[in-house]
């Protein structure tokens, strides 16, 4: 065997290596690196044997957690000393941030490592200049030597000693078992050993254990308290920018530096380097555009700003004041802004999107969406909205989707983010039903709601910033530095109910609202009387029985409008519903609103009736898929003089077909039409007077008011409040433009000093008024008193400070109770505190019997009025008491969703308390993969692990080796991993490892698998046929394949590819260009990168 070459193929280093050591006495090693794998590779032959070790070079880390070999042969003047340290880190950080110690075995491996070196029979040395040589020599025992021709065996080439030089990859060594070869490697050797560095021997064996042992989790047992510290440690020490811009930095001063804002812009830099992205969702009046504003420019990226038209103009001004270049576009305009990208965007560049109020992008089913989530695709994104958690689960997966693929996320919350939200959406539809069918308890429904919310927000909370006045009250460094900078939030009071008396028209009153909106009752009491049906609106109920001709109109609807006759009455039946409860929340907010309301159906009957007779035929508007009914109560729109073309066709691209009449039961639908417009123009002509006016030269006629009880009421208190307390301004809102106009007009004479405000007058001037009388943060120089009551629609509800106002009337029934929320916004802004307290009011009619008996029976006008607009919720309520709790606990529970205290604050203040105490210290010396075990009650048992991929946490916990492990939010590790400081740590057991290796095999695995649905497997089966047919690019196809299976298009984009043939699928590639596709699968790629650190385990028993 002498002189033949070991390549590791045929012959293996380590076999020869260890068919050797039982022979000899001694063992010296030169290599260039010294790796503890090849120590492991040999020990069990290595136990009797006398080891000297003399390393040449290095031994380094890669990002990957394995050892590299970097050949460095650069000349270093370190000292003996430093030379030594840098061994010992180096051992350091392989042993608690590599997998190669963290196993049973190979602990036990390096107990005999530590037991040679104590015992004198192991030395490592460092040579004093690099070397790269490579010499293994073994001395043979006395017995083996042969009479002294025999001294030993040396091996030279190639090989370090690692487990992948000794065995795993191909080297090239030779062994020599000659004399003189010996002789003269040994004495090679000899002289390198007499001028190294001793590394650790039994004279540097107490510095060994001081500087490694102590600093490793060999042989620890840690406290479990102290093991939570450092969790909390790990996961809230936000890391920081020490050159990072703040607001009064950018801003002169103008903007002050509030802690939990520059916080805020930290964790959102933090967020959007990590996630791609970011949701700003403090509460309203805590500065989002301010955190927004501050962050882009940290950023520097050129910037597209998308939000609603009436902020367009303060977002020109922040980007102005905050120094980044910024395109602004108003929500209608996102193509605009997609073009605008596409022109401008150079190779490779990131952009920023601010999507301000992201809450309105909760349908993925619509072009508008596509086209923003082509614009945020690849690019960073900042989505603000004040309400994340608390919508619909369907709702805060399409804000997410837009910088998350759901298959592909960055989030280690949850193992696959698109299956997680399906099962949320699911559980979330099985309770609407369980609510709408009464099949389940209040209690049962506020239970789960409440399960699905944390849900939710356990799984997004790494995307989230958002604190709430409970969170800067009760965050000590937050509440210091307010109160240092004198600023003290407010919670506002809660809504007080106002009403107003009807006189001699109480019994009108009730008629007219018991025509429009009767309850089954009434309908019982009088069943000949008509009522009105909304029948304009839905001609399909009045389709004929002749199933011939059903079929035949079906065929019909489905050519000419994509739709089918089940579809279109159901759409039809919501119209007509949404019309009737229009028109009760019009008859509520003013005789103004009433009457124009009235005007307008009456004209679009009659318009309807002349068609039939010149057309013979129903004209219909295609509508696409209408939302919900109750949906449109979230349109902040306050123009309502065109409610139909408005309110219904603006979400789909409007479509117009007819319905021949032969399908229709003629007599029958022309008599509804009629008797609901003769209802209307009786209604009419009790509450208005007609008069013939000439307007523009032409004789028309108008209907004028006579009476209103409501506005003569609401003139007496203002100027009682105004009276009372003349440094408190009011802002009154109502949902409707055509109410403030009459407000606004009825009251200009009053000396009340009232300015009125709708989306139509938001001009740069009108805007400047306002902020000049209402707002308490411009210089005092520049304030003015002009005006003291503002009358208002939500068009101002987002984007001004309204705070020198210190009330709000809510003119109109405040059904939303998050209008409220964001209304009160407007006067309570975090950065100027003016009253001690906030006032908001309700109006409400009251029946003038109730003031005269003081009884609190609630009079059935005004309980039918609230059924009438607000639905089920209120038919429980029987007495005024009850019914001024009940929205008093809408208003709260809204308020108590937006201001609730975050999960993590207890923790976050705990680890503050903490901070330079002992406990502290020695939590932060706890080494990585440090491990202890706990006997306590909690929620999971088995062993759990912490550990960090890139810059985001993982946490998983297994109790066997058969199941996957489960993947926990934050939420849940933090209160597995929370511990009183009196627990003791309890030693783990025999399972632990066996537990411990399977969870940490999987850490960072995502198991979870997302389960297509129906479109996209049919928008597979189409693009793959197409791929086939070659009818699109094959490599087009191939990354559209991939971008499907991985969710990462849009709704509308899939149903779009599902309605296209093998003829227009051109038209795929027009709407999904390459450039999207592309950057999609960029974003999807970089999933996978990132550092991966194990942090730290605990069994649970």
């Amino acid at each position: 065997m002498d002189g033949q070459f070991i390549t590791n193929k045929e012959l293996i280093l380590s076999d020869i290596i260890n068919s050797i050591l039982p022979k000899c006495d001694n063992a010296y090693f030169l290599v260039g690196y010294f790796y503890f794998s090849g120590f492991a590779e040999l020990c069990e032959k290595l136990n009797d044997v006398n080891l000297k070790v003399l390393v040449g070079l290095e031994v380094e880390r890669n990002i990957v957690n394995s050892i590299k070999e970097v050949e460095n042969f650069a000349t270093t003047n370190k000292t003996r000393g430093q030379l030594r340290e840098d061994f010992y880190k180096s051992l350091v950080d392989i042993f608690n941030n590599t997998d190669f110690f963290d196993s049973e075995e190979q602990i036990e491996k390096f107990k005999l490592f530590l037991e040679k070196l104590e015992n004198g029979t192991l030395e490592v040395r460092k040579t004093l200049d690099p070397n790269h040589a490579k010499l293994y020599l073994f001395q043979n025992k006395e017995e083996e030597n042969i009479c002294g021709t025999f001294p030993g065996t040396m091996i030279t080439g190639s090989s370090n000693l690692s487990v992948t030089g000794l065995k795993n990859r191909l080297e090239l060594n030779v062994i020599l078992r000659d004399k003189p070869s010996y002789i003269e490697g040994k004495a090679v050797f000899d002289e390198l050993w007499e001028t190294s560095v001793a590394v650790v021997d039994t004279e540097h064996i107490t510095e060994f254990k001081e500087k490694v042992i102590k600093h490793i989790w060999f042989e620890k047992l840690y406290s479990p308290y102290t093991m939570f510290v450092r969790v909390l440690h790990e996961y809230f020490n936000i890391p920081t920018d020490e050159n990072i811009l703040t607001p009064s930095d950018i801003t002169d001063g103008t903007y002050s530096n509030l802690k939990y804002q520059t916080d805020a812009v930290q964790l959102a830099l933090n967020s959007i380097k990590n996630h791609e992205g970011v949701i700003i969702s403090d509460v309203v009046g805590l500065g989002k555009s301010i955190i927004a504003s501050t962050v882009a420019r940290n950023l520097h990226l050129r910037t597209i700003i998308i939000c609603p038209p009436h902020l367009k103009t303060q977002w020109d001004e922040y980007k102005d004041e905050f120094g980044f270049t910024a395109s602004v576009f108003s929500a209608g305009k996102i193509d605009a802004a997609l073009e605008h990208y596409r022109q401008i965007m150079r190779t490779d560049e990131k952009f920023l999107i601010i999507v301000d109020e992201a809450h309105k992008y909760k349908n993925e089913f619509i072009q508008d969406y596509s086209t923003l989530h082509d614009l945020c695709m690849g690019n960073k994104v900042m989505l603000l909205t004040a309400t994340p958690f608390n919508n619909r689960p369907e709702d805060i997966y399409s804000m997410l989707k837009l910088f998350q693929i759901p298959s592909k996320s960055t989030l280690k919350t949850v193992e696959n983010l698109g299956a997680a939200f399906k099962e949320l959406i699911s559980r979330y539809k099985d309770l609407a039903e369980g609510q709408r069918k009464n099949t389940l308890t209040k209690t049962e429904i506020k239970e789960e709601a409440d399960a699905i919310a944390k849900s939710i927000r356990s799984i997004i909370s790494p995307l989230v910033v958002r604190r709430s006045r409970l969170d800067l009250e009760e965050i000590p460094e937050y509440k210091e530095d307010l109160k240092r900078q004198k600023i003290n939030p407010v919670i506002p009071e809660s809504p007080v109910q106002l009403g107003y008396y009807l006189g001699d028209i109480r019994d009108l009153y009730l008629r007219t609202l018991n025509l429009i909106s009767p309850t089954d009752e009434e309908k019982d009491k009088k069943p000949g009387t008509h009522y009105y049906e909304g029948a304009r609106y839905k001609p399909t109920r009045y389709i004929v029985d002749d199933e011939k001709l059903k079929k035949e109109l079906d065929k019909e609807l489905e050519e000419k409008m994509g739709t089918d006759l089940g579809m279109l009455i159901g759409r039809q039946v919501n119209v007509s519903l949404f019309m009737r409860r229009m028109l009760v929340r019009r008859y509520e907010s003013s005789v103004a609103a009433f009457r124009d309301s009235l005007n307008s159906m009456i004209n679009s009957s009659e318009h309807i009736l002349k068609w039939i007779e010149k057309r013979d035929k129903v004209p219909v508007y295609k509508k696409g898929t209408l939302p919900d009914v109750e949906e449109f109560y979230e349109t902040t729109d306050d123009d309502l003089s065109e409610e139909i073309a408005e309110a219904f066709e603006k979400y789909q691209e409007r479509g117009f077909f007819e319905i021949d009449m032969k399908y229709i039961k003629r007599d029958e639908f022309l008599t509804a039409i009629r008797a609901d417009l003769q209802l209307l123009k009786d209604i009419r002509n009790e509450w208005f007077v007609a008069k013939e006016e000439t307007i523009r030269g032409k004789s028309v006629i108008t209907y004028g008011m006579k009476f209103d009880y409501k506005l003569d009421a609401f003139r007496k208190l203002l100027k009682e409040q105004r009276t009372k307390d003349p440094s408190r301004k009011i802002i009154v809102f109502t949902e409707f433009a055509d109410t403030a106009n009459y407000l606004g007009e009825a009251l200009a004479d009053d000396g009340l000093g009232i300015f009125k405000y709708t989306s139509k007058e938001a001009s740069t001037a009108n805007k400047s008024t306002i902020r000049a009388n209402f707002d308490a943060g411009l210089k005092p120089q520049f304030q003015k008193d002009d005006y003291q009551i503002l009358i208002a629609t939500d068009a101002i509800s987002e984007g001004y400070n309204l705070h020198r106002a210190g009330t709000i009337f809510n003119y109109d029934i405040p059904y939303n109770p998050t209008r409220v929320i964001q209304r009160i916004g407007r006067i309570n802004r975090i950065n100027k505190k003016m009253f001690e307290k906030l006032y908001i009011y309700n109006y409400f009619p009251t029946d003038i019997g109730e003031a005269e008996t003081r009884t609190k029976q609630i009079s059935t006008l005004k309980m039918a009025m609230i059924h009438a607009i607000m639905g089920e919720d209120t038919k429980a309520l029987t007495d005024e008491e009850q019914l001024n709790a009940f929205f008093k606990e809408r208003y709260q529970a809204e308020l108590a969703k937006s201001e609730e205290r975050s999960w993590d604050t207890k923790y976050r203040n705990l680890l503050n308390q903490l901070k330079g105490s002992d406990i502290h210290s020695q939590a932060l010396q706890i080494p990585h993969r440090a491990r202890t075990g706990r006997e306590v009650e909690k929620p999971c048992k088995g062993v759990l692990l912490f550990g960090k991929k890139g810059n985001d946490f993982v946490f998983k916990i297994g109790d066997d080796t058969e199941d996957t492990p489960m993947m926990l939010t934050s939420e849940q590790a933090l209160n597995l991993f929370e511990a009183v400081e009196t627990e003791e740590a309890v030693a783990v057991d025999k399972q632990f490892d066996k537990l411990y290796q399977h969870v940490k095999t999987h850490l960072y695995r995502s198991i979870a698998k997302d389960e297509n649905e129906k479109s996209r497997l049919e928008a597979l089966d189409k693009v793959s046929h197409w791929g086939k047919t070659k009818v699109l690019p094959k490599d087009y196809v191939t990354d559209l394949l991939s971008v499907i299976k991985k969710d990462g298009l849009t709704g509308e984009e899939v149903r779009f590819i599902n309605k296209q043939t093998s003829k227009t699928a051109n038209k795929v590639l027009e709407k999904i260009t390459q450039d999207y596709l592309n950057r999609i699968v960029e974003k999807m790629n970089k999933v996978e990168e990132g550092d991966e650190t194990l942090i730290l385990a605990e069994q649970i028993k």
